[in-house]
């Protein structure tokens, strides 16, 4: 796989992060499920929950 490939899923990785900083999971978890799931999937998730209060 290139390497362009790899830094620009990892790119998108750190948004879904940085979406789900407010919420239960956190920056990392959300970084983290992103990785292992794909970035859309964990993105859709977050918006569709409630930030922590």
């Amino acid at each position: 796989m290139s390497p362009i490939v790899v830094i620009a899923y990892l790119g998108l990785c750190a948004i879904v992060g940085l979406l789900g900083h407010d919420r239960a999971l956190g920056f990392g978890g959300a970084f983290f499920f992103s990785v292992v799931l794909t970035p859309p999937i964990v993105a859709i998730t977050l918006l569709l929950t409630q930030p922590k209060q």
